[in-house]
């Protein structure tokens, strides 16, 4: 401990979900232990991360079970910055819910001897991290959304955790409500949306990427090429032969979205061109094509 952090805030232990399905006793007691000698108040603040809707426990996990077990409900915490893979823990927040784990207090029948501990749970999360090393998208999956109002839920949440890419409150505001009409699919971790795109239909031969988004902390393991690749196949199956994308131009130099365009070209797309009229002179609109065959 007496880690210094600056920016730390409560929060309710009920409100934070954990990412482990099991305790160790043999450190549950150490850490019991140590409570018993030191001020509560002198703590080092927990870790937790914010992806989507879901607060949770990116360590630290004995310590809070600790102090529920001791009647505190309201813990100090910090936002965990650390570069960690998050797709993982995504797979852990998965596991929980699940198991029906939501908050700390579930773990309450889950606590386990030393060796049965490193069975349970640390080899499984060893298996998981060797799986998602050689088959990275093992545990994710692609699904329709018909429901309406779930588009403009997944779209809003996940734009809105984007401000690098969609930092206009009526872009987002638009985007949402216009997806509740448009083929609109999501890619899941375990249930959890971690990204989605929405097709619109210009024509019976032209179709167009009208929006996609991912949370940051899951970019760059193939989540948005395989979702293009199912919104391609699905397109191919009714006839389509092109499918266009709009970006920010090459006139302009935002970084973030030089990525996006690098995102793209890897895909296939190729830059049609560059237009002032849809989007102003201060935001240059690319129109990029892929043929489909």
């Amino acid at each position: 401990m007496g880690r210094i952090i600056s920016d730390t805030f409560i929060m309710d232990l009920i409100n934070i979900q954990p990412s482990q399905l099991f305790i160790s006793e043999v450190k549950l007691n150490k850490v019991e232990q140590y409570l018993d000698l030191v001020d509560l108040a002198s703590l080092d603040p927990l870790p937790v991360k914010k992806i989507g809707e879901t607060v949770f426990f990116t360590d630290g996990h004995t310590r809070a079970f600790a102090l529920w077990r001791q009647g505190i409900r309201e813990v100090e915490v910090y936002w965990d910055e650390d570069d960690l893979n998050w797709y993982q823990y995504l797979i852990c927040l998965h596991w929980c819910r699940q198991e029906g784990i939501w908050s700390i207090g579930h773990l309450h029948d889950r606590i386990l001897p030393q060796g049965e501990y490193e069975i349970q749970w640390l080899e499984r999360c060893k298996i998981m991290q060797d799986r998602t090393s050689n088959e990275p998208l093992v545990y994710s999956r692609i699904q329709v959304v018909e429901d309406p109002q779930m588009k403009t839920v997944i779209c809003d949440r996940i734009l809105r955790s984007l401000p690098q890419w969609f930092g206009i409150e009526e872009a987002v505001q638009h985007y949402s409500d216009a997806v509740r009409e448009q083929l609109f699919l999501t890619v899941l971790v375990g249930e959890i949306p971690v990204g989605f795109v929405s097709v619109k239909d210009h024509n019976p031969y032209t179709s167009e990427l009208y929006v996609l988004g991912i949370y940051q902390e899951c970019h760059g393991r193939g989540l948005g090429r395989s979702m293009i690749g199912a919104v391609e196949e699905r397109l191919l199956q009714q006839g389509k032969k092109f499918l266009t994308v709009k970006t920010l131009g090459d006139s302009h130099p935002d970084p973030y979205y030089k990525k996006t365009k690098g995102f793209y070209q890897a895909l296939g797309y190729y830059p049609l061109e560059e237009l002032d009229e849809i989007w102003g002179k201060e935001n240059p609109c690319l129109v990029m094509v892929k043929p489909l065959m």
